[in-house]
This record gives structure tokens, sequence and C-alpha cells, in this order.
């Protein structure tokens, strides 16, 4: 063979080392971005334990400390899918813990407006409900400024959804209508019970269309959206309440 011969087998050597080089940059890029990513998380979460519980950051600044110092080169066969689907997964559960600090220090540390009968547990149905209403998530469940009195902060014990006037209002799960009826806060309202240990609460409603006792579907019409009681504008406020305490309704529907 000669040399004009091998010059095609070279060529695709380096052709293949010239690829190869390239993806590991592309990966040693992709996870510096990532770490950055999870370096702003990790500042506001870790901010909020050292305010409850030094030990709390600590713990949290271990878990990461070897992450940090990774050597991507150690990775032939980095995936950005699955890297993704774990630190996804770790960072729900800080999350978890950074909402309840929260809770602590602008409720019970704060002013004691945090409420008895509201869990921060996170309750999830082995089958997920619906989301009642097409619309605006406007305040999540949780500590918020109140929306009367900018100076102060409250605990939203619900989902707040803003639609347009007169939008269908559905039932986010099976069940059986407990109580329908008006407070000057609440407006017009409807409780639904699911099963002993859940029920639904749907308030601010413009009309109602079902009645106590009476048997309904997930997905089926049993409201409009209104503006009747407290509200600032036309909105649902969904509540979830499992075992007589109030849950954060988001992880309990799809």
């Amino acid at each position: 063979m000669n040399e004009t011969d091998k010059k095609p087998v070279e060529y695709s050597e380096k052709a293949k080392r010239k690829k190869h080089r390239k993806k590991q940059r592309y990966n040693s890029n992709l996870y510096l971005y990532v770490q950055i990513f999870v370096t702003a998380v990790f500042v506001v979460v870790s901010v909020m334990l050292k305010v409850k519980d030094g030990e709390a950051f600590y713990s949290v600044k271990e878990d990461y400390s070897a992450f940090f110092t990774t050597d991507i080169t150690e990775y032939s066969n980095f995936s950005y899918k699955t890297y993704i689907d774990n630190i996804t997964s770790d960072i729900a559960e800080k999350y978890d813990i950074f909402m309840q600090t929260i809770a602590y220090v602008y409720g019970k540390g704060a002013n004691d407006t945090y409420p008895s009968n509201v869990s921060m547990q996170k309750y999830q149905p082995e089958e997920k409900g619906i989301m009642p209403l097409k619309g605006i998530v406007t305040s999540d469940f949780g500590v918020r400024k109140n929306p009367f009195d900018k100076k102060s902060r409250d605990f939203h014990t619900g989902m707040d959804i803003a639609a347009e006037k007169g939008s269908f209002i559905r039932a986010a799960f099976d069940g059986e209508v407990v109580e329908t009826g008006y407070t000057d806060i609440a407006g017009n309202y409807i409780r639904i019970q699911t099963d002993d240990s859940l029920q639904t609460f749907y308030g601010h409603t413009q009309f109602v269309f079902v009645r106590e006792n009476e048997k309904v579907l997930k997905g089926q019409v049993i409201a409009t959206v209104g503006d009747t009681g407290l509200v600032t504008g036309p909105h649902l406020h969904f509540e979830l309440l499992y075992n007589g305490n109030r849950v954060n309704p988001v992880y309990a529907v799809e």
C-alpha cells in the first residue's frame, strides 16, 4: 500500500479525534452552565436555611460540595437528561425545606399568622385531580404579601386562579357536594368531599350549579368564576384539605 492510500485512513482517525474533543468541550460547557444554575438556586435556599437552622445550612452545603468539585472528564458517557432528572429531584426536596423555612420565618417566627389547620405535607393522591379552571395562577399556597395591605404578610391557604368572569369552574375530583353557601370573605362557595380524607373548596364563584348531597364527577362544571366576597378581581380560590388540614394543591392536580 502506497502513501496515497494511507492518507484517507489517517484523515479519518484525525477527524474522529477532533470530533471527540469537540464533544468533550460541549459536555464540559454544558456541565458548567448547569453548575451556574444550581449555584443560584443553592444561594437562595442556603440563605433561608441559615436564618432558621445553621445545621441545615451546612448539611445542604455538604450535599452539593461533591457536585461542585466533580471533574467532568471522569464521565465519558455524560447524559444531560439523566443529570437534570437527578438534580431536579434533589432540588425539589430542598425546595420543600425552603418553603417550610419561609413559612416559619414569615409565619410563626414573624407575627404568628401561620394557621394551625395548615400542613406543609406534599400530598400526592394515587390518581391526580385536574386543575379546576384554565387561567393564571396569581397567588400560590404559602406566605405572601397581603393583597389588601402590601406592608403586611399573611398565609394563603389555597391557590388563586384568575380568569374572565363567567368562565367555567370544574370539579377537580369525583365526590359529593357537602356544602354550598356565602360568606363575606369567600363569597359564593362550594365544598366537595371526595373521601374520608380529601375535600376541595371553591370560593368567590359567580353562579353555583350544584346542590348539597349531589354527586359530581371530575371535570364536571360546578360553577362560574366571579368576584363575590373579599376580592381584588374575578378569580377562583381553590383549596385542598387532606385529613382536615389545608395542603398545597399543586402536588395533587395535573
